[in-house]
């Protein structure tokens, strides 16, 4: 009879220290309601194992088993894997915003130069021997050389914003590579004695999903625990506590990156990336490089078709015309360069021969602003055409960087459903364990009535 009530006793204080332990679990995920990257821990109740008595085996208790942590493997990976291309599309649009204003139509834009300089053109074929139409020629060749060096000067600024940024950015990414090294070796520790590290699983996942979204890092889980870390091509960033770091080469204002192995490193160029770094370096490498070589192409066409028309006339001191720009000698490096080569109002030939009245090569040069000089453009038609890409471009991406960001909150949303804190369910949760617990206490005031019984019958 004693050790029967000796059992019941036993699976009393059991089940008060379980529903105890239960409480303070419930308690701590309500405290981790608004915790981002929390996951909901559950409880797991086992019993203890049975003892024989007599014919008989009688229960001994309850224990909390383990600690679940909800985790969906699935989504969590969905996440991350939009993280990266989330990251990639939100890197791009300030970039792209910058290079819509930088080669847009408006005032002050080259389009418009173009405009005013064939029409200052056009004033003087009214009046060819005018001090202030010949004055107007000459300012505004300058200023659409001005306008080409201010465009490509400005797309320069733009990479070294970049360069800037990814600069800026390479610290935070080697420090989580370093924490996640350090998670790896703790939670290989805590799991290996048989306990779990859910808080720190947490806290690596939040850093494997920074991860991804900055640089487009994968993490794959060994057997121990650990998560190794890669590039997208296979390049490791993390094996079990030991992490690679990634250092910034500069050549010139560029900033590129090595992955650094401590004797040897390896240049990592954009298709080893993702996430923002990859969409930083589309724009400065691919993007702007692009707009350049055209603004170069434009330049150089635009001068020489100029220089051309302009060899054909004669200026006032009947002199055969000169290069009315200095020619560039290569296509590349015309933007940044176009200068005037006449300096006075007298070398602008603007007729055949040097009367102060003829217009007929004013004429001729005016032609210049409807060919299609550069394949089947114009000057203002193909500047047209740089404009549009880097506009399709922008829209393109800011649609995509919205579409990412829609589907990255219904991901989380989904996560936060499944594996996430709902203060209904943990309230449902508190009030069950809690009748437990009072149920327990109960309990061992009516056992423990009965033992006072059992000794005063013994008496």
């Amino acid at each position: 009879m004693g050790g029967g009530l000796n059992a019941a006793l036993n699976s009393g204080r059991t089940s008060l220290q379980t529903n105890q332990k239960a409480i303070e679990i419930t308690g701590l995920n309500i405290a981790n309601v608004n915790t981002d990257g929390y996951s909901r821990q559950t409880p797991n109740l086992n019993p203890y194992p049975a003892l024989n008595f007599g014919d008989f085996f009688f229960g001994t208790g309850v224990t909390v088993g383990s600690v679940g942590r909800s985790h969906d493997v699935f989504l969590d990976g969905q996440i991350k894997d939009k993280s990266a291309e989330s990251g990639l599309e939100n890197s791009m649009v300030n970039t792209l915003a910058e290079l819509e204003r930088v080669v847009g139509i408006g005032d002050g834009s080259l389009s418009e130069e173009f405009d005013q300089f064939f029409d200052s053109w056009r004033q003087l074929s009214t009046n060819p021997g005018g001090e202030v139409e010949r004055q107007m020629v000459l300012q505004r060749g300058e200023l659409i050389g001005n306008t080409f060096t201010n465009v490509y000067n400005e797309t320069q600024q733009v990479v070294k914003n970049i360069n800037n940024t990814i600069t800026s950015k390479i610290d935070g990414v080697n420090l989580r590579l370093d924490e996640v090294a350090q998670l790896n070796n703790r939670i290989a520790a805590i799991e290996m004695s048989g306990q779990e590290a859910n808080s720190d699983r947490d806290r690596r996942d939040m850093l494997l999903k920074d991860l991804s979204e900055l640089i487009g890092a994968r993490g794959f889980e060994t057997s121990t625990g650990t998560v190794s870390v890669q590039l997208a091509n296979g390049m490791p960033l993390v094996e079990g506590d030991k992490a690679t770091h990634i250092s910034a080469v500069y050549n010139g204002t560029d900033v590129n990156l090595e992955l650094d192995f401590g004797t040897t490193n390896i240049s990592l160029d954009r298709t080893a990336l993702g996430g923002e770094f990859r969409g930083l370096y589309e724009v400065r490498d691919v993007m702007v490089p692009d707009i350049v070589d055209r603004l170069d192409q434009l330049a150089y066409t635009f001068a020489t078709e100029v220089n051309t028309a302009h060899q054909a006339g004669t200026d006032l001191n009947g002199n055969p015309g000169q290069d009315f720009f200095v020619q560039p000698a290569t296509v590349a490096g015309s933007a940044s360069s176009l200068a005037m080569n006449i300096t006075t109002t007298n070398e602008i030939a603007a007729g055949t021969s040097a009367a102060s009245g003829d217009n007929t090569n004013a004429l001729s040069l005016l032609q210049l602003e409807q060919q299609q000089t550069i394949g089947n453009d114009t000057f203002v038609s193909y500047y047209g055409k740089i404009v549009s890409t880097v506009g399709v471009e922008a829209s393109r991406n800011r649609q995509a960087q919205q579409g990412y960001e829609d589907s990255l909150i219904q991901l989380q949303n989904m996560r936060d459903g499944i594996d996430g804190v709902s203060l209904e369910d943990e309230m449902i949760n508190l009030m069950k364990y809690q009748k437990g617990f009072e149920a327990s206490a109960k309990f061992l005031a009516t056992v423990d009535e009965m033992m006072g019984t059992l000794l005063t019958l013994k008496r």
